[in-house]
């Protein structure tokens, strides 16, 4: 038995484990287990869709080739490309090879992009420091609470529990002093 058979006996076994593999995790997905093990280390997943090219050398240096998906993806192709190319000897190989680098290429950069849409809904308190915000609900005299203010940050708007030292009306222009640990905003009128 030379080595061509070898291979052309594996091709079989690779694309069935392969495509099993793959069902089972499109199954995982859908119904939401096993969904966050990929990641793309380095890559910055707070970054929105603006000026998504893909041709920005640090987009694709950041694409984690060796994710479990890519590499199932890679056995896949690699089986099904040498069961349908087997008959062409190393020539078959050598596309089975190349189909399982392109899928392997392809899975990572789709994960990438995902990975882009991501965003985190938090913001950090002392972010808004400096910032001008508008009463929302008239926030009382002598820091006490139940005074809320809206703020305009990255393209949406929140709305912030504020204090102040001095009555303030709704519909207002403050701007924000301090920042508490409890997500309270100590404010003044802007002058």
């Amino acid at each position: 038995m030379d080595i061509i058979s070898i291979f052309k006996n594996s091709y079989l076994f690779f694309a069935v484990l392969g495509s099993t593999i793959f069902a089972i995790q499109f199954l995982l997905t859908i119904i939401g287990i096993g969904g966050g093990e990929d990641s793309a280390d380095g890559f910055d997943i707070s970054d929105s869709l603006e000026g998504l090219e893909a041709a920005n050398a640090s987009d694709i240096l950041a694409v984690n080739f060796f994710s479990l998906k890519s590499i199932v993806a890679f056995f896949t192709f690699y089986g099904w490309g040498g069961v349908c190319f087997s008959h062409l000897g190393w020539g078959g190989f050598a596309i089975a090879i190349f189909c399982g680098l392109i899928m392997m290429a392809i899975v990572s950069f789709l994960i990438a992009l995902m990975l882009r849409l991501q965003q985190s809904g938090n913001i950090n308190p002392n972010d808004l420091v400096g910032k001008s915000a508008k009463v929302y609900l008239t926030i009382p005299a002598g820091r006490e609470p139940g005074g809320k203010v809206t703020i305009k940050l990255s393209g949406c708007t929140r709305e912030v529990s504020a204090i102040s030292d001095a009555e303030i009306k709704t519909g207002a222009i403050v701007v924000i002093e301090q920042a508490l640990t409890n997500g309270t905003c100590i404010v003044k009128p802007m002058n």
